[in-house]
């Protein structure tokens, strides 16, 4: 007859142990396997519930935001007089079109939505108060004598009581007509039906999420009793095993849970696994204390320093690294014109331009001044289409001002030896690389050939 007396003086097989743990949680793991997907597939279907809420709350707030922008430019319009607000006003409603657009959207998402008919219905008020706006738009132009009238004012026929006023009485009822109480009545109703188509999308995602709650609840219900039957199966079967001899294994993981080296006890085999553990370890603290991010970052740009950049190559394969160094092209012009002030949020644009530019495995230091020095980690094929490729996108985004940041361009040279050359190398080639690119006209890219470096001789000479 089984006993725990019997166990505690015979002992339990250890295989016969594993064999009954294997068994039991192979049984219990496919049962889980089957009750997980019901609650993933309703956690998948709130996801896409609440991301379609999003999306199209976003939409009925575009409309609106559509419609205020043609308030505002109209109202410009007809209070200052100058040609721009219209040209900006017809470009929104007949080339941007967000309105349109913002219809288009909901109705591909939810055709048959009640929200979809109250978003019309703000569109459709919108589109009637432009039958103000153009009128108003239209007294202007006569008012001013303009001739040049756009296509769209073109069908506008103004009153005869209209055509009799003065200029002066031309603009200010222009004004009038896009500032009185009825044309924010018009306003009041799309606000009021776009209010209520997101009422209504809420009201519609509410019940859906209620509903496929409700199912993901039932599923994690079943889930949890399952995993608790796991647990007490796996935790009897452990404590057997446990009482059999690996109490030096518990002892190893409260140490681990402690952030401590192992003690060296148990058998020769655990004893090695400590002793290779406790190197380990110890490197492991080494190498957080190298790598505070203090001493290896850039206080500036918050990229890696030239510290960190001499800690990151000496522990990286560099046969399957690139090493790109970039420099700013006529950064001291910045500096110079605009002040160091600037100069530093332009190093800070573009470090943080490369950082997002390079996967989160990549490396990008601040070696100096503007010059940056990027590993790029892993690479398995030839990498310079992707290189070229990567650094027009960055010369792209940072030729383009950005507030009162000026624009700049970045020169860039690439060295990638497979063979895997050492650091010192692979830097000096790069450098040849950036060389050439400096010497014919920046703005550009350049991967490492072995002509560079006669050309670069020659120069030299």
């Amino acid at each position: 007859m089984f006993s725990l007396k019997k166990v505690k003086e015979q002992g339990l097989s250890l295989k016969l142990t594993s064999t009954l743990m294997l068994v039991v949680s192979i049984i219990i793991m496919l049962v889980l396997l089957v009750t997980t997907f019901l609650p993933l597939r309703s956690f998948i279907k709130l996801e896409k519930t609440t991301d379609t809420y999003i999306a199209m709350e976003d939409a009925a707030s575009e409309l609106m935001s559509a419609s205020d922008y043609l308030t505002d430019e109209v109202q410009c319009y007809t209070v200052i007089g100058t040609r721009i607000h219209m040209e900006n006003y017809f470009n929104e409603a007949q080339v941007v079109m967000r309105r349109n657009h913002a219809i288009e959207r909901m109705e591909a998402a939810i055709p048959d939505s009640p929200a979809l008919i109250s978003l019309k219905e703000a569109m459709g008020e919108s589109v009637s108060l432009m039958d103000r706006e153009y009128y108003a738009m239209r007294l202007v132009l006569e008012a001013q004598g303009d001739t040049d009238i756009p296509e769209a004012l073109q069908d506008v026929v103004l009153s005869e009581e209209d055509l009799a006023l003065s200029p002066e009485e031309q603009i200010a009822k222009a004004r009038s007509m896009t500032h009185d109480s009825v044309y924010y009545t018009q306003k009041d109703h799309i606000r009021l039906s776009l209010a209520e188509c997101i009422s209504k999308l809420a009201e519609e995602t509410h019940g859906d999420q209620t509903r496929t709650e409700q199912e993901a609840r039932n599923g994690l219900i079943s889930m949890a009793c399952l995993i608790l039957v796991q647990s007490f199966a796996i935790f009897s079967m452990l404590w057997l095993t446990t009482r059999l001899g690996i109490k030096p294994v518990l002892s190893a993981v409260d140490h681990i849970k402690n952030d401590q080296s192992l003690p060296i006890i148990g058998s020769s085999e655990f004893r090695y696994l400590a002793g290779t553990y406790n190197v380990m370890y110890a490197a492991y603290k080494k190498s957080i204390t190298n790598l505070n991010f203090k001493a290896s970052h850039d206080e500036l740009t918050g990229v890696y320093n030239r510290s960190g950049y001499e800690l990151i190559k000496e522990n990286l394969d560099m046969s399957s690294t690139a090493l790109m160094i970039v420099d700013a092209d006529r950064f001291k012009d910045i500096n110079d014109t605009y002040g160091h002030e600037v100069g530093d949020q332009v190093l800070k644009r573009i470090a943080n331009t490369l950082k997002k530019s390079f996967r989160s495995d990549d490396y990008v230091c601040r070696i100096g001044g503007d010059e940056f020095v990027v590993f790029m980690v892993h690479i398995e094929n030839d990498p310079r289409e992707l290189i070229e490729r990567k650094v027009m996108d960055i010369n792209s985004e940072l030729g383009n001002a950005d507030g009162d940041i000026p624009p700049i361009t970045l020169s860039a040279g690439v060295s990638f030896d497979p063979t895997g050359a050492d650091p010192a190398e692979l830097f000096r080639r790069a450098d040849t690389s950036l060389y050439y690119v400096k010497e014919n006209g920046r703005n550009g890219f350049c991967f490492y050939t072995d002509e560079l470096a006669d050309i670069k001789r020659s120069s030299a000479e």
